[in-house]
């Protein structure tokens, strides 16, 4: 698993934003070429931009900069992107025993400082918060950050769209209500300014769909558009949640796309799927797993030119074993049973915080053992036997995506538990695991790796002028990375060498020196 030890992050930065600043002597990765560029090229940076590209073909070979730093013949990729999770969600279990309370309450601030701090550790500089119930604690985030209070990366803010009774607008009973204020997650009038919901009427007509977004942009301040489709009820578990119209839904999808934002749906069955192409949403969250996709589900996914967020880390969350439970003897869960009994303590102490790692480990516990209550009291079997299928079914069709070749990013969930928002190596060790050590195939390559956690994020969020690639004219979000990871993707996601955010260096593991030019 990875290195531990602390990152140095870097206090004070010598060049200034006017000094040109050449980085050599690095082996830079050519995302849409699918390997690195020649030998000879170095970056020149200026005023967080990467300005010039001396070695390559049209660019000047040789030209005099203010600093260098020597790159030490280490591998450099674009800043990596989680395209899907949720920075004001800190639960380290979904099946907490009653004296967990108070320190989940005690110590949220500081694993979520950690969260965003491991961002960066881990290369990944630009995050989207898929959603936050308390937009307050999420604009305190973004704002701590811009004032360099704490570190942490870029954050794209979503904002939920849908009915009374919909999923992320639930209509909460009072146990659930207070289940939520014990954990720390208090539910919030979705007609409040700070809300990360927005609720139009059941039988609201286009234009009110439309107005309930821009509300969203104007007054919420989302940078995306976030739906929910879920039949399943995650208060009670019940298949009772109100589905929105096609048309209400098509209209989410058209305003989102006027106003020029992004849409994503939250969607877990293949129903959903068809419906979300169908309206036009730019990217589908997670994978369809209540029955396999056919050719022509397939076929219109391509055609869309959408995006997939399979967030493979939802079946590491919420996929167990389950006597009796049809897929008990699934051969992927016995996979991924032995994947997460030999990763989970490393996880731990890598992710969480002290005063958080007995919890976490006892979940993961509790869940192998069936022992699935909330406070060891409220029965959860229902919701794991629900995403079992996640490691079955929806499995299986992300595997017909992937050989289609469908866009696919690196999106983990963090911000459910045990997950954090930092672990995009731990999303492409599922891939690897499902999609070759599932089936004794080598058809997830590191070349497939590397663009999913840059260039196609990039292209999700909408980012793709800026991010995703190292070429002229781009912010300079730099990873600096030992290892080679078009042979071995595991390399992607792993703890930095260093790091460069807007052309600084921010962390600096490996003892990189700037050098002032005479």
């Amino acid at each position: 698993m990875n290195n531990t030890s602390p990152t140095a992050f870097i206090s004070e930065y010598k060049p200034g934003e006017d000094a040109l600043v050449e980085l050599f002597n690095g082996k830079f990765v050519d995302v849409a070429g699918g390997d690195y560029f020649n030998e000879n090229v170095s970056l020149l940076v200026k005023g967080g931009k990467i300005k010039a590209m001396p070695g390559l073909k049209g660019q000047a070979f040789s030209v005099k900069s203010d600093f260098t730093i020597d790159l030490k013949g280490k591998t450099v990729m674009p800043g990596l992107i989680n395209t899907h999770c949720h920075t004001t969600q800190t639960m380290p279990s979904l099946l907490p025993d009653i004296k967990d309370i108070k320190l989940f309450k005690a110590h949220a601030e500081k694993q979520i400082e950690k969260n965003l701090a491991e961002c960066l550790s881990h290369g990944i500089t630009n995050i989207r918060d898929a959603w936050a119930a308390d937009l307050r604690k999420a604009r305190r985030l973004r704002k701590r950050i811009q004032n360099k209070e704490i570190i942490g990366p870029r954050i794209m803010q979503a904002v939920a769209v849908g009915p009374p009774g919909g999923y992320l607008t639930e209509k909460h009973n009072r146990i659930m209500k207070w289940i939520r204020s014990q954990m720390g997650a208090p539910v919030i009038d979705y007609g409040l300014e700070y809300s990360g919901a927005i609720e139009f009427d059941v039988n609201a007509t286009e234009q009110q769909v439309r107005d309930a977004v821009n509300r969203a942009i104007d007054e919420r301040g989302a940078e995306l558009i976030k739906i929910g489709e879920q039949k399943v009820n995650m208060t009670n578990f019940k298949p009772d949640a109100t589905i929105m119209t096609l048309d209400q839904l098509s209209a989410i999808a058209d305003q989102a796309r006027k106003r020029g934002l992004k849409s994503t749906i939250h969607h877990t069955s293949v129903e959903s799927f068809r419906r979300a192409l169908k309206a036009g949403v730019s990217s589908l969250a997670h994978i369809p797993c209540d029955e396999i996709l056919t050719d022509d589900d397939i076929n219109l996914f391509l055609d869309q030119s959408c995006f997939i967020e399979p967030t493979m880390s939802v079946a590491y969350d919420s996929s167990y074993k389950i006597k009796k439970d049809p897929t008990f003897e699934d051969f992927r869960l016995t996979l991924l049973t032995e994947f997460r009994n030999q990763a989970h303590d490393n996880i731990v102490k890598e992710f969480w915080i002290p005063e958080y790692q007995a919890i976490v480990k006892n979940h993961h516990k509790k869940a192998s053992h069936e022992k699935m209550k909330i406070f060891g009291i409220l029965p959860m079997k229902t919701m794991f036997k629900n995403f079992a299928s996640y490691c079955t079914s929806g499995a299986r069709n992300f595997k017909l995506l992937f050989e289609e070749g469908a866009q696919i990013t690196t999106s983990n969930d963090g911000g459910v538990p045990p997950c954090t928002l930092a672990m995009v190596q731990h999303e492409i060790r599922l891939f690897d695991l499902f999609l070759n050590k599932s089936f004794e195939k080598n058809i997830f390559r590191g070349v497939d790796a590397v663009k999913m956690a840059t260039i196609n994020g990039a292209k999700c969020m909408g980012i793709e002028n800026d991010f995703g690639t190292i070429e002229v004219g781009k912010t300079a979000d730099l990873a600096i990375f030992d290892g080679n990871p078009f042979e071995d993707h595991s390399v992607i996601g792993g703890r930095v060498a260093a790091l460069f955010k807007n052309g600084k260096l921010v962390i600096n593991n490996c003892m990189l020196h700037v050098s002032q030019t005479v």
